[in-house]
Protein backbone atom coordinates (compact mmCIF):
# COMPACT_ATOMS: atom_id res chain seq x y z
CA UNK A 1 0.00 0.00 0.00
CA UNK A 2 1.74 3.49 -1.18
CA UNK A 3 1.45 5.68 1.86
CA UNK A 4 2.06 9.62 2.25
CA UNK A 5 5.26 9.58 3.81
CA UNK A 6 5.94 7.14 0.69
CA UNK A 7 4.72 9.74 -2.13
CA UNK A 8 6.41 12.55 -0.40
CA UNK A 9 9.55 10.98 -0.64
CA UNK A 10 8.72 9.84 -4.24
CA UNK A 11 8.69 13.66 -4.49
CA UNK A 12 12.04 14.81 -2.84
CA UNK A 13 13.82 12.39 -5.10
CA UNK A 14 12.48 13.63 -8.26
CA UNK A 15 13.18 17.16 -7.34
CA UNK A 16 16.47 16.73 -6.55
CA UNK A 17 17.29 14.69 -9.71
CA UNK A 18 15.69 17.50 -11.82
CA UNK A 19 18.10 20.19 -10.11
CA UNK A 20 20.43 17.78 -10.98
CA UNK A 21 19.71 17.59 -14.45
CA UNK A 22 18.82 21.34 -15.10
CA UNK A 23 22.47 22.39 -14.14
CA UNK A 24 24.11 19.92 -16.57
CA UNK A 25 25.03 21.10 -19.82
CA UNK A 26 23.29 19.92 -22.36
CA UNK A 27 19.75 19.44 -20.46
CA UNK A 28 16.54 19.56 -21.89
CA UNK A 29 15.62 22.56 -19.24
CA UNK A 30 17.31 25.70 -18.86
CA UNK A 31 17.22 28.46 -15.92
CA UNK A 32 18.83 31.97 -16.04
CA UNK A 33 17.77 34.93 -14.49
CA UNK A 34 17.40 38.38 -15.36
CA UNK A 35 18.52 41.56 -13.62
CA UNK A 36 17.10 44.62 -14.75
CA UNK A 37 19.54 47.25 -13.21
CA UNK A 38 22.16 45.48 -15.47
CA UNK A 39 20.29 43.75 -18.28
CA UNK A 40 22.77 41.09 -17.15
CA UNK A 41 21.66 37.05 -17.80
CA UNK A 42 23.06 34.66 -14.82
CA UNK A 43 22.48 30.88 -15.03
CA UNK A 44 21.18 29.47 -12.05
CA UNK A 45 19.75 26.23 -11.12
CA UNK A 46 16.20 25.23 -9.88
CA UNK A 47 17.16 26.23 -6.08
CA UNK A 48 18.53 29.45 -6.66
CA UNK A 49 15.31 30.03 -8.67
CA UNK A 50 12.81 29.15 -5.74
CA UNK A 51 14.81 31.90 -3.69
CA UNK A 52 15.64 34.79 -6.48
CA UNK A 53 13.87 37.88 -6.59
CA UNK A 54 15.15 38.76 -9.94
CA UNK A 55 12.96 37.87 -12.91
CA UNK A 56 13.39 34.10 -13.79
CA UNK A 57 13.44 31.90 -17.23
CA UNK A 58 12.83 28.71 -17.72
CA UNK A 59 13.51 27.50 -21.25
CA UNK A 60 12.16 23.66 -21.55
CA UNK A 61 11.44 21.29 -24.13
CA UNK A 62 7.91 19.68 -24.00
CA UNK A 63 9.46 16.08 -24.99
CA UNK A 64 9.49 15.46 -20.87
CA UNK A 65 7.45 17.11 -17.87
CA UNK A 66 10.60 17.77 -16.00
CA UNK A 67 9.46 21.45 -16.65
CA UNK A 68 6.15 20.22 -14.76
CA UNK A 69 7.55 19.45 -11.30
CA UNK A 70 9.94 22.39 -11.82
CA UNK A 71 7.04 24.98 -12.20
CA UNK A 72 5.54 23.41 -8.85
CA UNK A 73 8.12 23.40 -6.89
CA UNK A 74 8.12 26.86 -7.78
CA UNK A 75 4.93 27.41 -6.44
CA UNK A 76 3.08 27.64 -9.64
CA UNK A 77 0.43 25.29 -10.72
CA UNK A 78 -0.01 24.75 -14.47
CA UNK A 79 -3.53 24.13 -15.22
CA UNK A 80 -4.02 20.19 -16.57
CA UNK A 81 -5.34 21.11 -20.18
CA UNK A 82 -2.86 23.92 -20.67
CA UNK A 83 -0.15 21.39 -20.41
CA UNK A 84 -1.89 18.98 -22.80
CA UNK A 85 -1.46 21.82 -25.41
CA UNK A 86 2.28 21.85 -25.00
CA UNK A 87 2.03 18.40 -25.97
CA UNK A 88 0.15 19.32 -29.27
CA UNK A 89 1.97 19.72 -32.50
CA UNK A 90 -0.84 20.93 -34.21
CA UNK A 91 -1.81 23.64 -32.01
CA UNK A 92 -3.49 26.64 -33.44
CA UNK A 93 -2.03 30.07 -32.34
CA UNK A 94 -3.44 30.72 -28.58
CA UNK A 95 -3.39 33.22 -25.60
CA UNK A 96 -5.92 32.94 -22.51
CA UNK A 97 -5.21 34.90 -19.07
CA UNK A 98 -5.60 32.55 -15.78
CA UNK A 99 -4.99 34.29 -12.17
CA UNK A 100 -1.75 32.91 -11.91
CA UNK A 101 -0.09 33.25 -15.15
CA UNK A 102 -0.61 34.01 -18.76
CA UNK A 103 -0.31 31.16 -21.59
CA UNK A 104 0.30 32.19 -25.28
CA UNK A 105 0.93 30.05 -27.64
CA UNK A 106 2.75 30.94 -31.02
CA UNK A 107 4.02 29.03 -34.44
CA UNK A 108 7.48 29.25 -35.03
CA UNK A 109 9.43 28.64 -37.81
CA UNK A 110 10.72 25.42 -37.69
CA UNK A 111 12.11 24.09 -41.39
CA UNK A 112 11.90 25.79 -44.91
CA UNK A 113 11.14 22.99 -47.62
CA UNK A 114 14.54 23.52 -50.31
CA UNK A 115 11.80 22.72 -53.07
CA UNK A 116 11.69 26.07 -54.92
CA UNK A 117 8.21 25.13 -56.46
CA UNK A 118 6.08 25.21 -53.52
CA UNK A 119 5.58 27.43 -50.67
CA UNK A 120 6.55 24.90 -47.79
CA UNK A 121 7.41 25.70 -44.70
CA UNK A 122 6.62 23.97 -41.62
CA UNK A 123 5.78 25.47 -38.13
CA UNK A 124 5.62 23.97 -34.57
CA UNK A 125 4.34 25.80 -31.42
CA UNK A 126 6.38 27.81 -28.86
CA UNK A 127 4.79 28.37 -25.53
CA UNK A 128 5.33 30.80 -23.82
CA UNK A 129 3.96 30.65 -19.71
CA UNK A 130 4.64 34.06 -18.09
CA UNK A 131 3.89 36.03 -14.75
CA UNK A 132 5.34 38.71 -13.16
CA UNK A 133 8.76 36.36 -11.60
CA UNK A 134 8.82 33.64 -13.76
CA UNK A 135 8.64 33.53 -17.83
CA UNK A 136 8.20 29.72 -19.00
CA UNK A 137 9.04 28.82 -23.08
CA UNK A 138 8.31 25.39 -24.17
CA UNK A 139 9.26 24.24 -27.25
CA UNK A 140 8.60 21.09 -29.34
CA UNK A 141 11.79 20.45 -30.49
CA UNK A 142 15.10 21.86 -30.53
CA UNK A 143 15.30 22.96 -33.94
CA UNK A 144 12.97 25.78 -32.68
CA UNK A 145 14.33 26.60 -29.22
CA UNK A 146 16.40 29.82 -28.33
CA UNK A 147 19.39 28.19 -27.89
CA UNK A 148 21.27 30.39 -30.05
CA UNK A 149 19.99 33.74 -28.83
CA UNK A 150 20.19 32.73 -24.64
CA UNK A 151 23.64 31.65 -25.91
CA UNK A 152 24.64 34.85 -27.44
CA UNK A 153 22.89 37.12 -24.71
CA UNK A 154 25.21 34.85 -21.93
CA UNK A 155 28.36 35.76 -24.08
CA UNK A 156 28.20 39.30 -24.50
CA UNK A 157 26.69 38.93 -20.73
CA UNK A 158 23.36 41.09 -20.83
CA UNK A 159 19.99 41.29 -22.74
CA UNK A 160 19.50 44.80 -23.41
CA UNK A 161 16.65 46.86 -22.61
CA UNK A 162 14.69 44.16 -20.99
CA UNK A 163 13.36 44.74 -17.47
CA UNK A 164 10.90 42.34 -16.43
CA UNK A 165 9.65 39.12 -17.32
CA UNK A 166 7.31 40.46 -20.16
CA UNK A 167 9.87 42.23 -21.71
CA UNK A 168 11.86 39.24 -22.00
CA UNK A 169 8.88 37.12 -23.40
CA UNK A 170 8.14 40.37 -26.21
CA UNK A 171 12.15 40.07 -26.68
CA UNK A 172 11.52 36.74 -27.91
CA UNK A 173 8.44 37.06 -29.95
CA UNK A 174 10.08 39.51 -31.68
CA UNK A 175 12.71 37.24 -32.54
CA UNK A 176 10.04 34.78 -33.85
CA UNK A 177 8.18 37.31 -35.72
CA UNK A 178 11.94 38.32 -37.66
CA UNK A 179 11.71 34.34 -38.81
CA UNK A 180 8.70 34.98 -40.88
CA UNK A 181 10.10 38.46 -42.14
CA UNK A 182 13.20 35.90 -43.34
CA UNK A 183 10.68 33.85 -45.06
CA UNK A 184 9.97 36.28 -47.23
CA UNK A 185 12.83 35.77 -49.47
CA UNK A 186 12.18 32.50 -50.30
CA UNK A 187 8.76 33.19 -51.31
CA UNK A 188 9.35 35.35 -53.73
CA UNK A 189 12.04 33.23 -55.09
CA UNK A 190 9.70 30.90 -55.71
CA UNK A 191 7.24 33.02 -56.84
CA UNK A 192 9.69 34.39 -59.65
CA UNK A 193 10.36 30.48 -60.52
CA UNK A 194 6.77 30.23 -60.94
CA UNK A 195 6.88 33.75 -62.93
CA UNK A 196 9.54 31.94 -65.24
CA UNK A 197 7.70 28.94 -65.61
CA UNK A 198 4.28 30.84 -66.57
CA UNK A 199 5.55 33.52 -68.69
CA UNK A 200 7.91 31.37 -70.72
CA UNK A 201 7.70 32.48 -74.38
CA UNK A 202 9.45 29.48 -75.77
CA UNK A 203 7.43 26.96 -74.01
CA UNK A 204 4.22 25.24 -73.28
CA UNK A 205 3.14 25.53 -69.66
CA UNK A 206 1.45 22.17 -68.61
CA UNK A 207 2.53 21.81 -64.57
CA UNK A 208 -0.94 23.07 -63.71
CA UNK A 209 -1.24 20.54 -60.57
CA UNK A 210 2.10 21.36 -59.12
CA UNK A 211 0.96 25.57 -59.43
CA UNK A 212 -2.35 24.23 -57.82
CA UNK A 213 -0.61 22.38 -54.92
CA UNK A 214 1.71 25.49 -54.28
CA UNK A 215 -1.46 27.90 -54.55
CA UNK A 216 -3.07 25.64 -51.59
CA UNK A 217 -0.42 25.92 -49.51
CA UNK A 218 0.63 29.42 -49.93
CA UNK A 219 -2.95 30.44 -48.92
CA UNK A 220 -3.11 27.77 -46.28
CA UNK A 221 0.32 29.72 -44.82
CA UNK A 222 -1.84 33.09 -45.10
CA UNK A 223 -5.05 31.86 -43.81
CA UNK A 224 -4.42 29.52 -41.16
CA UNK A 225 -1.02 30.62 -39.98
CA UNK A 226 -0.24 33.96 -40.35
CA UNK A 227 -3.85 35.51 -39.89
CA UNK A 228 -4.80 33.49 -36.44
CA UNK A 229 -0.88 34.58 -35.58
CA UNK A 230 -1.70 37.96 -35.88
CA UNK A 231 -5.09 37.97 -34.20
CA UNK A 232 -3.84 36.19 -30.62
CA UNK A 233 -1.02 38.64 -30.34
CA UNK A 234 -2.87 41.28 -30.72
CA UNK A 235 -5.29 40.26 -28.67
CA UNK A 236 -2.69 39.00 -25.91
CA UNK A 237 -1.62 42.95 -26.17
CA UNK A 238 -4.76 44.01 -25.40
CA UNK A 239 -5.28 41.74 -22.92
CA UNK A 240 -1.95 41.08 -20.50
CA UNK A 241 -2.48 42.26 -17.17
CA UNK A 242 1.40 42.22 -16.77
CA UNK A 243 3.45 45.73 -16.23
CA UNK A 244 4.42 47.11 -19.44
CA UNK A 245 7.04 49.37 -19.21
CA UNK A 246 7.35 52.50 -22.02
CA UNK A 247 10.38 50.13 -23.98
CA UNK A 248 8.37 46.94 -24.06
CA UNK A 249 5.07 48.76 -25.27
CA UNK A 250 7.19 49.93 -28.39
CA UNK A 251 8.21 46.44 -28.60
CA UNK A 252 4.84 45.35 -28.29
CA UNK A 253 3.74 47.60 -30.77
CA UNK A 254 6.39 46.84 -33.51
CA UNK A 255 5.40 42.91 -33.18
CA UNK A 256 2.49 44.11 -33.98
CA UNK A 257 3.05 45.67 -36.97
CA UNK A 258 5.46 43.56 -38.50
CA UNK A 259 2.81 40.70 -38.41
CA UNK A 260 0.69 43.08 -39.85
CA UNK A 261 3.62 43.21 -42.40
CA UNK A 262 3.89 39.60 -42.78
CA UNK A 263 0.42 39.41 -43.35
CA UNK A 264 0.83 41.64 -46.10
CA UNK A 265 3.26 40.52 -47.45
CA UNK A 266 1.62 37.06 -47.83
CA UNK A 267 -1.45 38.78 -48.91
CA UNK A 268 0.82 40.09 -51.95
CA UNK A 269 2.82 37.42 -52.97
CA UNK A 270 -0.66 35.24 -53.13
CA UNK A 271 -2.55 37.79 -55.11
CA UNK A 272 0.79 38.03 -57.48
CA UNK A 273 0.37 34.51 -57.91
CA UNK A 274 -3.14 34.37 -58.75
CA UNK A 275 -2.50 37.34 -61.31
CA UNK A 276 0.67 35.09 -62.97
CA UNK A 277 -1.89 32.54 -63.44
CA UNK A 278 -4.42 35.31 -65.31
CA UNK A 279 -1.65 36.80 -67.29
CA UNK A 280 -0.90 33.28 -68.26
CA UNK A 281 -4.20 32.70 -69.73
CA UNK A 282 -4.35 35.99 -71.54
CA UNK A 283 -1.19 35.51 -72.92
CA UNK A 284 -2.17 32.40 -74.27
CA UNK A 285 -5.70 33.57 -75.59
CA UNK A 286 -3.46 36.71 -77.33
CA UNK A 287 -1.20 34.04 -78.79
CA UNK A 288 -4.53 32.37 -80.11
CA UNK A 289 -6.00 35.57 -81.49
CA UNK A 290 -2.94 36.15 -83.74
CA UNK A 291 -3.00 32.67 -84.79
CA UNK A 292 -6.80 33.01 -85.58
CA UNK A 293 -6.11 36.33 -86.99
CA UNK A 294 -3.45 35.46 -89.61
CA UNK A 295 -5.55 32.36 -90.47
CA UNK A 296 -8.45 34.35 -91.38
CA UNK A 297 -6.36 36.91 -93.65
CA UNK A 298 -4.87 34.04 -95.16
CA UNK A 299 -8.46 32.84 -95.76
CA UNK A 300 -10.15 36.18 -96.77
CA UNK A 301 -6.98 36.34 -99.17
CA UNK A 302 -7.45 33.17 -100.87
CA UNK A 303 -11.07 32.89 -100.66
CA UNK A 304 -11.92 34.69 -104.15
CA UNK A 305 -8.67 33.25 -105.59
CA UNK A 306 -10.31 29.64 -104.51
CA UNK A 307 -12.97 30.77 -106.62
CA UNK A 308 -11.67 31.97 -109.88
CA UNK A 309 -9.33 28.62 -109.63
CA UNK A 310 -12.41 27.05 -109.50
CA UNK A 311 -14.73 28.65 -111.97
CA UNK A 312 -11.50 28.04 -114.56
CA UNK A 313 -10.95 24.38 -113.18
CA UNK A 314 -14.65 23.45 -114.01
CA UNK A 315 -14.87 20.97 -117.22
CA UNK A 316 -17.10 22.86 -119.67
CA UNK A 317 -16.06 22.72 -123.68
CA UNK A 318 -16.25 26.54 -124.01
CA UNK A 319 -14.95 29.14 -121.27
CA UNK A 320 -13.88 32.56 -121.76
CA UNK A 321 -10.28 33.05 -122.37
CA UNK A 322 -9.62 29.09 -122.13
CA UNK A 323 -8.17 28.79 -126.10
CA UNK A 324 -6.20 32.25 -125.26
CA UNK A 325 -2.11 32.29 -125.33
CA UNK A 326 -2.40 34.83 -122.46
CA UNK A 327 -5.52 33.96 -121.13
CA UNK A 328 -3.61 31.59 -118.02
CA UNK A 329 -1.36 35.23 -117.11
CA UNK A 330 -4.65 37.34 -117.30
CA UNK A 331 -6.44 35.18 -114.79
CA UNK A 332 -2.59 35.08 -112.73
CA UNK A 333 -2.37 38.75 -112.94
CA UNK A 334 -6.32 39.14 -112.07
CA UNK A 335 -5.83 37.58 -108.59
CA UNK A 336 -2.76 39.45 -107.91
CA UNK A 337 -4.65 42.35 -108.21
CA UNK A 338 -6.89 40.69 -106.28
CA UNK A 339 -5.10 39.92 -103.45
CA UNK A 340 -3.28 43.55 -103.31
CA UNK A 341 -6.38 45.05 -103.17
CA UNK A 342 -8.01 42.89 -99.77
CA UNK A 343 -4.28 43.68 -98.44
CA UNK A 344 -4.87 47.27 -98.86
CA UNK A 345 -8.19 47.24 -97.98
CA UNK A 346 -7.19 45.30 -94.95
CA UNK A 347 -4.55 47.93 -93.69
CA UNK A 348 -6.71 50.97 -94.65
CA UNK A 349 -9.02 49.71 -92.35
CA UNK A 350 -6.25 48.92 -89.40
CA UNK A 351 -7.24 45.03 -89.62
CA UNK A 352 -3.85 44.18 -90.94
Amino acid sequence: MITEKMLTRAYKFTKKTLQKNVCQKGSAMQIVSIDPQTNHLIPISLEQARTSQLPVWIDATNQNQDWVVALASLGLDINEQHIQDTQNPTHPPFYEATEHYEILILRALHVVDGDTTHFCATFLPITFIVNQHYLVTIHATTYTDFAELREKWLQTCRCQYVHSTLGLMSLLVDWLTDQYLNLRTSFTQQLEYWQQQLLNPDGHFNDWTELLKASSRLRHYRLLTVEPQEEVIDHWIDETTLPVDARTEVRLNDILGHFERVRRDAEAIQSDLDNLTQIYFSATNQRTNEIMRVLTIVSVIFLPLNLLAGIYGMNFAQIPGANSPGGFFVILSAMLVIAGGILWFLRWRHWL
